[in-house]
């Protein structure tokens, strides 16, 4: 091992692998995030600090626990992956064709019921441009380059992004027809206390708000079903398990679904699309991002009241004709 007066000029990849065992806290850990193998991990690791001349994290079992010289290095770490990320959204800048990959990072609900359509139209649009969506609950990291554009339930207050909002997602009481046969229909909020009710995924933000509507209106649901997934809170409603608050579009494209007191609105929330502005130069992604913006204009009243406006339409049988 060196001697920590020598040190040779460190390896990024080397850097990296120190930053992922140092967030994870173990080999096999770190691999999964790297997409590499245990082994290969180990000897970015064992270079690194040969290269270094130091002991960056001792063994503790499978535990890797930094040492005082990692805590000392950390930030400087970062400061290097923050720099290669800008080179490698400069790379990205410098793409001015139609055509590449676009990574999309959207939630179940608009990513799978809304966005796949979206994108079929944008296929037909731009065929050079391929694009890797990703459904996933948490929101995306855009600035570590997790993905190009993401579609997020309310507004980001990370820095270095652009947002612009897409759309208004209103929220309401639904239950199956065989619910409401068993149930009857309600009356006032009030015939919600004690009512079977399914708790669906939100969101963080939706979940705060659907918690202070029911505390504000004195409302006691009994909640006989949870589930993490919106696809699984719908069909469990269509099943009259319980009611369950659902967004107006996604109700509006199942079978046998009764909104309850539809003079209430149970939530809105903004949907914002979300792009680091270090690629706004780029013209596939701005390509991408416009033709989401466009659907979503042309789908605003289906997002808040789920019932598409004529007006939007027949702007988009025009696009579609042209």
């Amino acid at each position: 091992m060196r001697s920590p007066g020598s040190l040779a000029p460190a390896d990024w990849s080397d850097m990296a692998v120190f930053l992922a065992i140092f967030d994870a806290g173990s080999l096999v850990s770190a691999a999964e995030t790297l997409g590499m193998s245990q082994p290969t991990v180990g000897r970015h690791l064992a270079a690194l600090e040969e290269r270094m001349g130091i002991t960056l994290f001792a063994r503790t079992g499978r535990r890797m626990v930094p040492t005082e010289l990692a805590h000392r290095i950390e930030e400087s770490a970062r400061k290097m992956a923050r720099e290669m990320h800008a080179i490698q959204r400069g790379v990205v800048d410098a793409t001015t064709g139609l055509q590449g990959s676009v990574t999309i990072s959207a939630n179940e609900g608009t990513g799978s019921e809304w966005l796949v359509p979206v994108l079929a139209k944008l296929q037909l649009k731009h065929p050079e441009i391929y694009v890797d969506l990703k459904i996933e609950s948490r929101a995306a990291d855009l600035v570590q380059r997790e993905a190009d554009i993401a579609l997020r339930m309310g507004r980001p207050t990370q820095l270095d992004l652009i947002t612009r909002k897409l759309a208004t997602v209103g929220f309401g009481f639904y239950a199956s027809e065989a619910w409401v046969e068993r149930h009857g229909t309600l009356a006032s909020l009030q015939d919600l206390n004690d009512t079977p009710w399914i708790r669906g995924a939100f969101n963080p933000q939706g979940n705060d708000l659907l918690q202070e509507f029911f505390a504000t209106h004195s409302i006691t649901c009994k909640m006989v079903m949870s589930t993490n997934s919106p696809a699984a809170q719908i069909r469990a409603v269509q099943q009259g398990i319980g009611f369950g608050v659902l967004s107006h579009r996604w109700a509006s494209r199942e079978r046998g679904l009764v909104r309850l007191l539809p003079e209430v609105a149970a939530a809105e929330i903004d949907l914002w699309l979300v792009t680091h502005e270090d690629l706004r130069h780029s013209a596939r992604l701005r390509a991408v991002a416009d033709h989401i913006v466009e659907a979503a204009e042309i789908d605003a009243g289906l997002f808040e009241t789920g019932i598409r406006s004529e007006n939007n339409s027949n702007k988009s049988n025009k696009k579609a004709n042209k």
